[in-house]
């Protein structure tokens, strides 16, 4: 992984109206934000990295708009950042991203293909802010229960833990040993977030392993059989044949 001093300048772009969010969502990041639309592009310093965040579906107009704003900007990389989505407005917007200025241009539609892509760019993660914090883990630990594809009783099962404490944390009540329980299940996401692309996260998790006797990494994680999906990962960072 590259260093602290590899790291490159990020620069997020956001309409007004969802600047907050933006920054809340790249908190984890170093980043400079910005607004668009923004007069001031030709004076704006160049960065390496850009992001634009589209929070809502908008109408074509409203999107041509913005990137012909985003035109003068002055950024080695773009990156649009389209989270939970439709596929129509997905095809939409790289109609109108593939008319205008940006060839080189990706997408991302969810945070963790966003992260595969800052990565491969040198924008680093705070690593203290990797995982789920105990004081803030109700919403994030239903993020991840939707992610892994998991029914509660199975994400319970997986944390070995009741269906009920599962429940409470999920609100935010009685997060004392939400931390420690996470362990295995924080280095397994960030262990895919390193080896598995984000697109295809889900036809991963629900394919049979020969590594894993045949069975799914998805059906492993509901049996609370984490630690052995981190353990086939760490064989396979370290060259070992899985």
């Amino acid at each position: 992984m590259p260093g602290q001093a590899d790291n490159q300048e990020l620069v997020v772009w956001a309409e007004r109206n969802s600047l907050k969010e933006a920054k809340v969502l790249f908190a984890k990041f170093d980043a400079v934000f910005r607004t668009i639309p923004c007069t001031n592009f030709p004076q704006e310093p160049k960065s390496e990295v850009a992001v634009f965040y589209m929070r809502g579906p908008t109408d074509d107009v409203k999107i041509e708009d913005a990137l012909r704003n985003l035109e003068s900007c002055k950024a080695s990389t773009l990156l649009f950042f389209v989270p939970h989505h439709s596929s129509d407005l997905a095809f939409r917007v790289g109609k109108l991203v593939g008319r205008s200025k940006f060839p080189q241009a990706e997408w991302a539609f969810n945070m963790q293909h966003l992260r595969q892509l800052l990565r491969a760019r040198n924008i680093a993660v705070h690593g203290n802010r990797e995982g789920i914090p105990a004081e803030s883990g109700g919403a994030e630990m239903v993020a991840l229960r939707k992610r892994f594809g998991l029914a509660q009783t199975e994400m319970a099962e997986a944390l070995g833990v009741t269906s009920r404490t599962l429940q409470s944390w999920e609100k935010s009540v009685g997060t004392s040993q939400l931390k420690r329980k996470m362990r295995d299940l924080t280095e397994l996401t960030m262990l895919m977030d390193e080896y598995v692309s984000a697109p295809r996260e889900q036809e991963w998790l629900s394919t049979p392993q020969r590594a894993l006797q045949n069975k799914t990494p998805r059906e492993l994680i509901a049996q609370g059989r984490v630690r052995d999906l981190v353990v086939e990962f760490l064989r396979m960072r370290e060259g070992q044949p899985v």
